[in-house]
């Protein structure tokens, strides 16, 4: 057999196997499935910490204006506001009620971050012990001396770390008497109180006096269509306008010192209406080209 015809039969052969080759199936391709992607979880904003405040006074605080200021404090959804008051007490009588004692109880209990004081109003008088003992009467050169320490052991007892205090003057009353000792039991407050930079004095002589320096018997008061008194017949004690009057100038002020805004109030309001569309041929004019 010649080459050629060897050569010839070598390459059908080759042929027929790359042509049988073809023709089988090959091993299946199997696509792996498509899961569904989960959606993307929006991140929660975490609540912002509620802030507390505590309220510590005589009968100021026991009644309308430490009632209405709690109330306003207690709406606003980042502040939390407890309350402790007893009537006819201060830092003069220990062995009566020693604030002493209780403003630090009160103060671990609820942990405050502003406390809220108005104190004094019934501390005219002798310095007793916590038995009972009149150590320093009223008057006398020592008393002064005396009181300003229980004032700085009070504050003591009350502050901590990051803690604000928030002492409020005693209101002017008009009552000339009263007002001499309370005069000297003021500038005693306003010199320890602002001697430290965790306390905040509030003059609340603004409120309670008028343009020549007078006793305010009347103001306009939020909720109320006309002037209303302010005190009452022992010109001490507030109304319940008064309380409230006092509580709106004070509600601010503690505001103020928590760095917070005062609560929004919303109202509803109708959806606006939708825009008039432009002329389809406007829209062409002004298009870019």
């Amino acid at each position: 057999m010649s080459t050629c015809s060897l050569r010839a039969l070598f390459l059908l052969a080759v042929l027929s196997t790359s042509a049988q080759a073809a023709s089988e199936p090959g091993p299946a391709l199997t696509a792996s499935p498509v899961l569904p992607t989960a959606p993307a979880q929006a991140t929660a904003t975490a609540p912002a910490p509620r802030r507390t405040v505590l309220l510590l006074g005589d009968s100021l605080i026991a009644t309308g204006f430490g009632e209405y200021l709690q109330t306003q404090l207690s709406a606003h959804p980042r502040i939390r506001c407890e309350r402790r008051a007893k009537s006819s007490t201060g830092l003069s009588r220990p062995d009566f009620f020693d604030w002493l004692e209780v403003g630090q109880q009160e103060v671990q209990q609820h942990q405050p971050d502003v406390v809220v004081v108005i104190l004094g109003g019934n501390d005219g008088q002798a310095l007793h012990t916590k038995v009972g003992r009149a150590t320093v009467a009223w008057g006398k050169p020592d008393w002064e001396d005396g009181y300003r320490q229980r004032l700085q052991d009070f504050m003591t007892a009350i502050a901590a770390p990051g803690r604000k205090i928030v002492w409020l003057e005693l209101p002017a009353t008009g009552r000339h008497r009263f007002e001499q000792k309370l005069a000297l039991i003021r500038g005693l407050q306003r010199e320890v109180i602002t001697g430290r930079e965790d306390a905040v004095h509030l003059d609340t002589r603004p409120f309670f006096t008028d343009a020549r320096g007078k006793a305010l018997h009347q103001a306009r008061v939020e909720g109320f269509r006309k002037p209303m008194r302010l005190r009452m017949t022992d010109g001490v004690h507030f109304t319940v306008a008064g309380g409230r009057y006092f509580a709106n100038k004070v509600y601010p002020q503690v505001l103020d010192v928590l760095g917070l805004e005062p609560e929004q109030k919303h109202t509803a309001r109708p959806p606006a209406a939708p825009a008039p569309a432009q002329p389809q041929q406007q829209a062409h004019a002004t298009a870019s080209p």
